[in-house]
């Protein structure tokens, strides 16, 4: 079903069927039933139930099917065991959306879970579509539509909600209408059966009264139907996310690097970035910054005006505009001789514009709409503490004047408690989003400012990587899959040769390398490769070879490998890997690994031995395309350092992003590989290339 087809049947039905429907006040469907009338839904409402009569005016029916059209939602609220049987009859009814508001499903165990199957089964069987169950439905605010038992609606705002939880749904109502800030939509998704947050961003995109789209998660099965569905939203309207259990539950054996590095969190990190939302990580957040995205035009650039008449808390905003990467707008002398004609005298006029204790309420609105013609302002925050000698009600009017027309961002902080429950309403219902700390204020302008370089930032789409030898690829892991025993052997490394061979057969650069059984092998190979070469042991189990004395630098003749021979095999129990020694350069790690929510993603860092003691690495998904690849590199300590410090040359950033592409095609390619490891990858100079010279690769069969 298309997503203008959900949108219509979920937040615009031409009739809604409460099943369920009960005349008891203390019944939660009782409570559906008062909310579509209460609220204004102006298309016909039936009850369902077998006893028919008559419930708050309207007349109950005994079946679905009984109802008469126009009915196209339905709203199920019976015991969990009797909704499959109920569901048959909405679809023989031909009903396309279905609200299941039941809990008592796959939340209470496995009994539930087959429960909650069936639903999905019937669903399909007549094509329709279904939120819930263990849900508490659609808002529409200006519709208007409620389907919910929460006690209140929202006043009508342009904030959509999209939310797995329904008692945050109803907490965030509740936390609304208490400063005056109002919804456009909500939607309450429960188990997510069918309808998931993918369906819930785009049932948003459309409607005319949504800025912006805010969204509450704790869980994404399907992680790559989420970033597909807020990367084709996101340029048009922002999202701000928050997904609750991101800590990774339980120890994992330390199988690579990029197994040590990669949790849930650099996964939904690498998500996000590609779905192009805006993060937060507590509720008040989300509402900071979606107040801010709902109301304020976008900044055209970083540099904040702060007008106030407290300095302690302008001193708090300016450490919170740094941490947002805002900088403290410079106010021009012009600027300067203009303010000093509407501020009391002695008011501080650089940046912040301190009025100090007794400015009159209209001296805000003076102040700040020349801050704001100042083209050296692209934003301003308004800040206050309330005192004796100027009305705090005054000043908030003087502030919505002065936000009303502005075409850049004005936001306001005051620092207070009881005196500003009048002025925070005033604020908020005037479109000048409220704030009573500094950090809030400080990260809603952040959000602005990070959204408006979300939606500038070129497509990072990824063009496939077409030079690859797939087949030999290919070839190689079949071959190590049925060498390793099939699905009886599970997950395990690649030898390092194999790892190395299907590494070349994409295009990563590999030094010359063989396995060796014994010295006269090792120093066959060595004479192949060429002086000087490395010795390496060669054991799944190792992940850090230097740790147990299985890595030989710098071998410059045959002598030389005879005598490291037995110390890096541990006496001759494994083989050893003979590898062309690359010159020296910088030493990073590439790597890749398979995460359950959102598919392969990529790791780059700062290399060698103290990769897990720096942890200086960025996560993206996979495939990735050059510019992302350049990004990621920009993120870390490794990549400024490749850039040229301190007279140093810079590295080979090209070939380490052209690396970086052709990893995330191969684990694109091949879902079988589970982790990938490139440490080092050796780094040479512009021009000169990079190096993968110890690659271990995890398949699963």
């Amino acid at each position: 079903m298309a997503d203008e087809q959900l949108d219509k049947l979920f937040f615009n039905p031409q009739g809604v069927a409460v099943i369920g429907a009960s005349a008891d006040p203390s019944k939660l469907s009782y409570g559906v039933i008062h909310n579509l009338i209460a609220h204004g839904y102006r298309g016909p409402i039936y009850p369902i139930n077998p006893k028919g009569g008559e419930i708050q005016g309207l007349t109950v029916y005994p079946t679905i099917s009984d109802a008469p059209d126009p009915v196209e939602l339905a709203v199920i609220m019976i015991r969990a065991e009797a909704v499959p049987e109920a569901l048959v009859a909405c679809g023989e009814r031909g009903l396309k959306a279905v609200i299941v508001v039941t809990g008592g499903f796959r939340e209470t165990g496995p009994e539930g879970a087959a429960l909650e199957a069936s639903l999905k089964d019937i669903a399909a069987q007549y094509g329709m579509r279904l939120i819930g169950p263990n849900c508490v439905g659609v808002m529409d605010a200006h519709l208007p539509l409620d389907t919910t038992f929460i006690t209140m609606m929202p006043e009508p705002g342009h904030i959509a909600f999209v939310s797995h939880s329904g008692a945050i749904c109803g907490g965030s109502i509740d936390w609304a209408r208490s400063v005056g800030v109002g919804y456009s939509r909500i939607a309450s998704l429960g188990n997510q059966l069918d309808v998931d947050i993918a369906d819930g961003i785009r049932m948003m995109k459309d409607d005319p009264n949504t800025r912006v789209i805010s969204v509450y998660a704790e869980g994404l099965p399907d992680g790559r139907r989420f970033v597909d569905a807020a990367a084709s939203v996101y340029r048009a309207k922002p999202i701000v996310m928050l997904k609750a259990g991101l800590t990774t539950a339980g120890i994992q054996a330390v199988a690579s690097h990029t197994g040590a590095l990669a949790g849930n969190n650099d996964a939904y990190v690498a998500a996000c970035h590609r779905a192009g939302v805006v993060m937060v990580h507590s509720l008040q957040e989300q509402n900071d910054v979606a107040m801010a995205l709902a109301t304020q035009p976008l900044p055209r650039g970083n540099r904040v005006a702060l007008l106030t008449n407290a300095g302690g808390p302008a001193a708090l905003a300016a450490d919170a505009l740094d941490r947002q990467g805002l900088v403290m707008a410079p106010i021009g002398a012009a600027t300067q001789e203009r303010l000093k004609a509407v501020t009391p005298p002695g008011t501080q006029l650089g940046n912040p514009i301190d009025m100090l204790g007794g400015p009159r309420a209209e001296m805000f609105s003076a102040a700040g709409k020349i801050l704001l013609e100042d083209p050296d302002v692209d934003m301003l925050m308004t800040m206050f503490v309330p005192q004796a000698i100027t009305p705090v009600n005054e000043v908030v009017r003087e502030m919505v004047k002065t936000g009303r027309d502005a075409d850049k961002p004005v936001v306001a902080c005051l620092v207070g408690g009881e005196s500003l429950t009048e002025a925070i309403y005033t604020l908020n219902r005037g479109g000048v989003p409220y704030y009573r700390d500094p950090n809030r204020a400080g990260r809603a302008l952040g959000g602005l400012w990070e959204y408006r370089q979300l939606r500038e930032r070129p497509d990072l789409t990824p063009t496939p990587v077409e030079d690859v030898d797939r087949a030999a690829a290919q070839a190689l892991l079949d071959a190590a899959q049925a060498h390793g025993g099939g699905a009886a052997r599970g997950a395990r490394f690649l030898d390092a040769e194999t790892a190395a061979q299907v590494a070349r057969a994409y295009g990563i650069a590999i030094p010359f390398s063989g396995l060796a059984a014994d010295i006269d092998e090792a120093i066959a190979l060595a004479e192949k490769a060429g002086y000087p070469v490395v010795l390496k042991r060669i054991a799944a189990d190792v992940v850090h070879k230097a740790d147990v004395g299985g890595l030989a630098l710098d071998l410059r003749d045959a002598d030389a490998v005879r005598a490291a021979f037995d110390r890096v095999t541990g006496g001759g129990r494994t083989r050893a890997m003979v590898q062309q020694m690359i010159p020296k350069g910088q030493e990073v790690i590439l790597g890749a690994k398979r995460d359950a929510q959102f598919g392969p993603q990529l790791m780059f860092g700062m290399g060698g031995l103290y990769v897990e003691i720096l942890r200086d690495v960025a996560f993206r998904l996979a495939p990735i395309g050059a510019e992302d690849a350049r990004g990621m590199i920009a993120e870390t300590a490794a990549g400024r350092i490749m850039q040229g410090v301190r007279g140093e040359q810079p590295g080979d950033i090209a070939a380490v992003v052209e690396t970086l592409r052709r990893v995330g095609q191969l684990v694109t390619d091949f879902p079988c590989i589970a982790e990938m490891d490139i440490n080092p990858l050796i780094v040479g100079s512009a021009g000169a290339g990079a190096w993968a010279v110890d690659v271990r690769l995890r398949i699963e069969s």
